[in-house]
């Protein structure tokens, strides 16, 4: 059995000088439903438009990393990719085949933390999706979700009201 500081010793001679350190990570999907915003941890997305899915990755104290790459794989093309097929300022370059979207940004860390996010249009595809982050040239993260159907979503709870509550004089 190997002692723990063998083990401490062996990570951190695997991890390049000056590479960047992944702490903690956190894909959520956001949307609103019955009123209430939803704000939840998985791998399903309810495919609607307006439901957003976004990445946060924690960094190890140290330098910030001087470049990031974001993939964002597709099943298939989504019937239009807006501004981002278009404006050519926003690091966004998109595929020939319309599958991948390769997002080149400069990392701004707030409180150690990295993020970003894309949100369901009309037009875009079911089914499994795809995203990679390179920070400094090493891929750091992948996330693979699904965008899925409304009819197949399973759609959490909702509050119920309190029926006195319905009542304009309490008297029920």
């Amino acid at each position: 059995m190997r002692s723990v500081a063998a083990i401490v010793l062996g990570v951190l001679a695997s991890t390049p000088a000056g590479a960047v350190e992944m702490i903690d990570s956190v894909f959520e999907t956001t949307f609103t439903y019955g009123g209430v915003e939803q704000r939840l941890d998985g791998s399903r997305v309810p495919l609607v438009s307006g439901a957003c899915y976004t990445w946060w990755i924690r960094l190890a104290e140290g330098d910030a990393p001087a470049t990031g790459v974001e993939r964002l794989i597709l099943p298939a093309a989504p019937a239009d990719w807006g501004d981002a097929a278009v404006n050519a300022d926003d690091g966004i370059e998109i595929s020939e085949d319309g599958r991948l979207a390769t997002t080149t940004f400069v990392p701004e860390l707030s409180d150690g933390w990295i993020t970003n996010g894309w949100c369901v249009a009309e037009g875009d595809p079911a089914g499994p999706h795809r995203i990679e982050v390179d920070l400094d040239g090493a891929e750091l993260a992948a996330y693979d979700f699904e965008l899925v159907l409304p009819e197949d979503y399973a759609w959490p709870a909702l509050p119920q009201p309190d029926p006195h509550e319905r009542s304009v004089d309490h008297s029920w």
